[in-house]
């Protein structure tokens, strides 16, 4: 499976809490917690729905409370 990072570009990992996490995401980005074992895993909006990318599929995304108190979101 392919990472959704940039390829061939140098990016800088920022990691932070659910909330600014859901800012990026409503301003156009992808996001995905550290702790999640597979790099091509992310989440982002797609046609108007909080969407997941997983095993190679868009499912809906529903947001547990472990994740909207983790601390380790990534920017993408």
């Amino acid at each position: 499976a392919s990472s959704p990072l940039p390829s061939g570009k140098k990016f800088e990992k920022r990691v932070v809490g659910f909330p600014e996490a859901i800012s990026a995401l409503i301003g156009g980005a992808k996001i995905r917690r550290e702790e999640w074992n597979d790099a091509s895993e992310f989440g982002l909006l797609k046609d108007q729905y909080l969407m997941i990318h997983r095993n190679g599929k868009f499912h809906a995304w529903i947001i547990s409370e472990g994740d909207m108190m983790a601390l380790d979101w990534i920017i993408i």
